[in-house]
């Protein structure tokens, strides 16, 4: 497993995403993501911790985890949406990357596949790991 689980001591469940918990996410979905050993972003627009992953031979993730939600809006704006397509939405013969939006993350999904663009959503989409709620004695 790539991302330790969320609650572990090397991946506190904050209520926002992290590297690990985005790894754990996709691996229990089981989409097999490798870590993109490149480091190359292609998004050069976008501000937030970036880091890369792979599906197979012919897909890719670009991940960008931002401080808070706002600070993704704001960074977000920046994104010609013209040339992205919704995780539901088809993709024309100019085969866009498909935008997944969560919380303190933002998704770049480089795929052709349209159930592996389904899954990718489906895993990121649930919403960070949150914290335990607190025991209350009585």
């Amino acid at each position: 497993m790539l991302g330790g689980a969320p609650g572990s001591p090397g991946c506190p469940a904050t209520g926002l995403w992290d590297r690990c918990s985005v790894l754990y996410r996709l691996d229990r979905a089981g989409i097999a993501p490798h870590i993109d050993s490149t480091d190359k972003i292609e998004e050069t627009s976008l501000t937030g911790k970036a880091f890369a992953v792979k599906f197979g031979v012919n897909s890719r993730l670009e991940l960008f985890l931002y401080p808070d939600s706002a600070s993704r809006v704001a960074d977000a704006a920046k994104l010609d949406r013209a040339k992205l397509v919704g995780p539901t939405a088809p993709q024309t013969m100019n085969r866009e990357r498909t935008l997944i939006e969560n919380g303190n993350l933002i998704g770049l999904l480089t795929s052709l596949n349209d159930r592996l663009r389904e899954r990718v959503s489906d895993a990121l989409s649930a919403g960070a790991p949150q914290p335990p709620a607190p025991v209350t004695v009585r």
